[in-house]
């Protein structure tokens, strides 16, 4: 039990908390770490602690985690899934948030990770990586985009020491706290379902099901790569779908 710990940064909601249930299911403990601490009333949650830690603080964040290792046993898996929701400059919160912070701590907790079985570290990245959404900040494009390299660097240089480094990058998906509101939106769901190859929109476990593949014994040859978790999404040519949902001649 104690060589199977996790760590899962940005696991209060959404795919990180789906990510913690689905190791705890496993039978380890789980570390969540959010913003303010958080309440697993299901059945395996009783594996999982929640910490309130600020990731734009790093330092003292850290010493707690070492701690937690302490207590639970040296790490198997370490997930990074925060990002800057905060005021003011969203360039300056962004890097601080997604990029200085993952840096920090996965350079503090690898001397951490278990000397045997799996380790593998897991940064869940998203499409606007390579693509442009128009609804969100220049700095969250160059973020995540940037996670892409930060998990290839540390698959090389950690690799001797048989941790595995990988991406999971998402499209929109449906989470708990979105559920209500996407199923008001017939319309909407309709048209991701005309645009989206496996004819849907896909949810908050199915992208933590893919996170928990990469960090899990599966995947023990998998380094360095970026699984994208989108329905086939982006296979699709824009021009096509621009004249099939305007309904013009393909």
């Amino acid at each position: 039990m104690k060589s199977m710990h996790s760590i899962v940064v940005g696991g209060t909601k959404g795919v990180g908390r789906e990510v913690a249930l689905l190791f705890a299911e496993e039978g380890r403990p789980v570390t969540v770490v959010g913003r303010t601490a958080a309440s697993f009333d299901e059945p395996c949650g009783g594996r999982i602690e929640s910490i309130a830690g600020d990731v734009g603080d790093v330092g003292p964040l850290l010493g707690k985690l070492i701690k937690r290792v302490e207590a639970c046993g040296s790490l198997s898996s370490l997930v990074f899934l925060q990002r800057f929701r905060g005021h003011g400059d969203s360039w300056t919160g962004e890097i601080a948030v997604s990029l200085s912070a993952t840096r920090s701590l996965v350079e503090g907790l690898a001397p951490f990770f278990n000397a045997e079985g799996d380790r593998s570290i897991c940064m869940v990245s998203s499409n606007a990586s390579s693509f442009v959404a128009r609804n969100q900040t220049v700095a969250y494009h160059a973020a995540k985009a940037a996670l892409k390299q930060m998990a290839r660097y540390y698959a090389v240089k950690y690799g001797p020491q048989g941790i595995r480094v990988n991406v999971v990058s998402p499209c929109t998906f449906v989470k708990p706290e979105s559920a209500e509101y996407f199923a008001q939106q017939e319309s909407l769901r309709a048209l991701y379902g005309q645009i989206t190859p496996l004819g849907r929109m896909g949810t908050a476990k199915e992208v933590a099901r893919a996170v928990a593949f990469l960090c899990g014994p599966d995947a023990s040859f998998i380094t360095g790569q970026d699984l994208t978790v989108d329905g086939g999404l982006s296979l699709m040519l824009q021009d096509t779908l621009a004249r099939e949902v305007g309904g013009f001649a393909v």
